[in-house]
């Protein structure tokens, strides 16, 4: 009799720590599906059927024989998307710098880089001139400053025609959402004054 209890103790156990999969025979959690599910026989679930939206992309699922539903899509759960693009128009910038403007995209959310930028001088302007053999180029880049993203833009080396002359930047700014990446800290390198090197090892964590 013992020994029955003992048994039937065990089983209870081990059933109780299963995993159970469907379309999956190494489940990580209680229930694992991979592929679509119905539920019931109508409303179905397909985690690669989502719709695109500006906070993020939403896993939906469709119930065609209910008329309150109607066949439209419903909204399951809206996530972030890995990758956003967002597109920048600045116009009438004082002759060709911007110091600092303010995305007011949050660092703790998001990584972003700069990416398609244009400089347009104003119509009638006499754009960026030199009297000398010093040509330089476009500078912008992208700073942390309190808890935002923030642009600096410039050409450093010239200046405008004139204080009237004016610019407009065109650019993408790319945003990479923290969920998906993993930030492993800064890796500092001494070169000595050579123009060349190789780190020791490589990073800690990938």
């Amino acid at each position: 009799m013992k020994k029955l209890i003992f048994v039937g103790i065990f089983c209870l156990v081990t059933q109780t720590k299963a995993q159970v999969g469907i379309g999956t025979t190494t489940p990580t959690e209680k229930l694992e599906i991979v592929g679509s599910a119905a539920i019931g026989t109508s409303v179905t679930i397909d985690p690669i059927n989502y719709v695109n939206n500006p906070s993020g992309f939403t896993i939906v699922g469709t119930d065609p024989q209910s008329a309150t539903v109607n066949g439209k899509v419903v909204a399951l759960e809206t996530l972030y998307t890995p990758v956003t693009i967002q597109p920048y128009n600045i116009t009438d910038v004082y002759r060709d710098d911007i110091n600092n403007l303010n995305l007011n995209i949050p660092t703790d959310k998001y990584f972003i880089t700069i990416a398609n930028f244009e400089a347009i001088p104003n119509v009638g302007n006499n754009g960026i001139y030199t009297n000398t053999t010093n040509k330089g180029h476009f500078v912008f880049n992208a700073f942390q400053s309190g808890t935002t993203w923030h642009v600096k833009i410039g050409y450093p080396t010239l200046n405008t025609q004139s204080t009237n002359d004016r610019y407009s930047y065109k650019f993408d700014v790319i945003l990479y959402s923290k969920r998906f990446f993993k930030n492993l800290g800064e890796v500092t390198y001494n070169l000595n004054g050579s123009n060349s090197g190789s780190a020791g090892t490589a990073p800690t964590g990938i």
